[in-house]
């Protein structure tokens, strides 16, 4: 049996008449009874009392309309699920990100996002690079943000931030103000460094070995907010990607010292599979985030691209 047929018999039921059930779905007469005929071949029973001048269920057929009018409320409940999800009225979003890029490149696209689609549930999940990779070639998430461009043929990539290494210290600290630093004039400095993001703290350590320069590191921290909060307090100086510490520059909390030789780019990609078998949510992220990407010049960060996630 199909949901046609289904669909028929209620119509028969509910009208009383094959003839005004015909009218209800837009079908002949005929048509109507032929749909019925088959139907009662497949369950193998009448449905119809046919030896009564009005319509009358069978046994059969008083079993089988509780059932066919839950089996249409589902049909009717599954379309319009699907309408929702099609609409962006309900979904999911699974991101994959690096603290850099969860905390501070994100949440500007993302109130885009979900002012327009408020019923889209995001989860953003802050991962190790190769663990982003990997999730995404897996389909575990849906969109992920990464440092270096994969080489998966499977999946694909779209700059969207380019960003630089600076050095930070605490306002105070003998080297805010000076001209002409070097790499090289560092080896007596304490450093603050980032022990869970492996790209950035080998460019900063690999940086100091080309300049033959010790690196004299007094504390490795978990994220970039300890760092920050590190520096502040005089503890060390620190190597930082700038879209992670422009509230504090702009605040005056902290200070960007100039070098010379300290020339890190820091790109980053948004990496995807084939969008044709992409969840509804996540095409239209993709969108947005390009859109997003394009009204803003990479090389000067605007404020909505620091705002913090929740």
């Amino acid at each position: 049996m199909d949901i046609l047929q289904l669909e028929h018999f209620v119509a028969v039921v509910e009208e009383g008449s094959f003839s005004r059930a015909a009218e209800k779905v837009f079908r002949t007469q005929p048509a109507i009874s032929q749909s019925i005929k088959k139907l009662e071949e497949e369950v193998g029973a009448p449905l119809f009392a046919r030896d009564m001048h009005d319509i009358a269920l069978t046994e059969a057929g008083k079993l089988l309309v509780n059932y066919a009018n839950r089996m249409l409320r589902l049909r009717d409940e599954t379309v319009h699920a699907l309408d929702e999800l099609r609409s962006l009225g309900v979904g999911s979003l699974s991101i994959g990100a690096p603290e850099s890029a969860a905390l501070y490149l994100l949440p500007g696209p993302l109130q885009q996002f979900l002012q327009k689609h408020p019923g889209i549930k995001v989860g953003i999940y802050r991962r190790r690079m190769d663990e982003i990779t990997r999730q995404v070639l897996d389909r575990e998430i849906d969109i992920g943000f990464v440092l270096t461009e994969p080489v998966f043929k499977e999946i694909r990539s779209v700059p969207i931030y380019q960003d630089e290494m600076i050095l930070i210290a605490s306002p105070s600290h003998s080297m805010v103000g000076r001209r002409n630093v070097r790499v090289e004039d560092l080896g007596d400095e304490h450093f603050v460094l980032h022990h869970l993001c492996p790209p950035t703290s080998h460019n900063i350590t690999d940086l100091f070995e080309r300049c033959r320069t010790r690196l004299n590191i007094v504390a490795e921290l978990w994220g970039y907010d300890s760092i920050k909060t590190f520096v502040r307090q005089g503890v060390g100086l620190a190597i930082v990607p700038r879209i992670t510490a422009l509230e504090e520059l702009h605040s005056g909390q902290l200070a960007s010292v100039p070098i010379q030789g300290l020339h890190v780019p820091r790109q980053t990609f948004m990496i995807y599979r084939d969008p044709q078998y992409m969840t509804y949510s996540a095409r239209e992220f993709l969108r947005t985030m390009t859109e997003y990407r394009s009204t803003r010049d990479d090389a000067a960060p605007r404020s909505t691209m620091v705002r913090r996630v929740g």
